[in-house]
């Protein structure tokens, strides 16, 4: 078990590919990682395809030529200061390179970009973001479009809370993240009313709703998670009304990072999308990570 936090000497995961979207993964992992923490900027390509038909002085000019660009293009991005290591791995799939290497490394996250589709401000995966979402086994972190042009000010992050044991996961690993990097937590959780649930209900305490219950019972649930943290958290709670992943998607726009647990089944310790978190996957305007089912246990 390595815990719920981005632990110091894990090393972070970034896929770049020379684009936009590079820029705006290596910024966000430069603002999750440590300061002790190595940057394995991981580019994946499909060139070995090309050893059959060229010699391999030939093939190591080809690899050489793309280590230097991708290199080239990350020096803008990075403070010098920043620990990196470049990693050049073949596969013809950009998220099977990105998972068996973090995988392979003990990283604690893996950071892409967004597609390079989306609207401005808003996270949008494409098919490689969600093909690296669907079955990470580490923690992912999904940076939006122009997000290294954002200004890295005071941090709010936002925890998404429904009471479960992924949900529960997920607010260990961001309350572990905002202690350490010193940010105020927001724990979120919705209330959704059910279809016909403002008939009063004899059964209930005091002649209540079922939506008036449940409402009660999440917020119990959320200030009792709050409390749980401890003091030596700056975490408040929030209960919200409406759809959830639109009340979500709503509140990003106030926070600088979103965490949601992964899907309640699947496979242990893989990170697999719902659909809540696929929807703010394609809406949120802030970055997300979504923390794989039982990383915590």
């Amino acid at each position: 078990m390595r815990g719920v936090v981005i632990a110091q000497t894990f090393p972070l995961v970034v896929g770049v590919d020379g684009t936009e979207r590079s820029q705006d993964a290596l910024a966000l992992a430069s603002r999750l990682a440590g300061p002790e923490q190595r940057l394995l900027l991981t580019h994946v390509h499909d060139y070995g395809r090309l050893s059959s038909l060229l010699s391999a002085g030939e093939y190591e000019e080809v690899i050489r030529e793309v280590a230097d660009s991708v290199f080239a293009a990350v020096q803008q991005t990075l403070s010098p200061a920043t620990q990196r290591e470049l990693r050049l791995v073949a596969n013809a799939s950009p998220a099977a390179g990105l998972q068996e290497l973090a995988q392979e490394a003990g990283a604690s996250i893996i950071v892409v970009g967004s597609s390079h589709r989306s609207g401005l401000g808003r996270v949008l995966a494409g098919s490689v973001t969600e093909s690296v979402l669907a079955g990470a086994s580490v923690a992912v972190a999904v940076a939006p479009h122009d997000y290294a042009a954002a200004d890295p000010g005071p941090l709010t992050f936002g925890c998404g809370f429904d009471g479960s044991p992924e949900s529960r996961e997920a607010l260990a690993w961001a309350a572990d993240l905002a202690r350490s990097r010193r940010a105020q937590l927001v724990v979120l959780a919705v209330h959704t009313p059910v279809a016909f649930g403002g008939v009063p209900t004899g059964g209930l305490t005091s002649n209540q709703t079922a939506n008036a219950a449940l409402r009660r019972e999440i917020d119990a649930q959320l200030a009792q998670a709050v409390a749980a943290l401890g003091d030596g958290s700056e975490a408040s709670g929030r209960l919200l009304e409406g759809d959830a992943a639109g009340e979500l998607a709503a509140v990003s726009a106030e926070l600088d990072l979103l965490v949601l647990g992964s899907r309640g089944y699947g496979p242990v310790r893989s990170v697999l999308l719902g659909s809540v978190s696929r929807a703010l996957a394609r809406s949120a305007a802030c970055p997300i990570v979504v923390v794989p089912r039982g990383d915590a246990t």
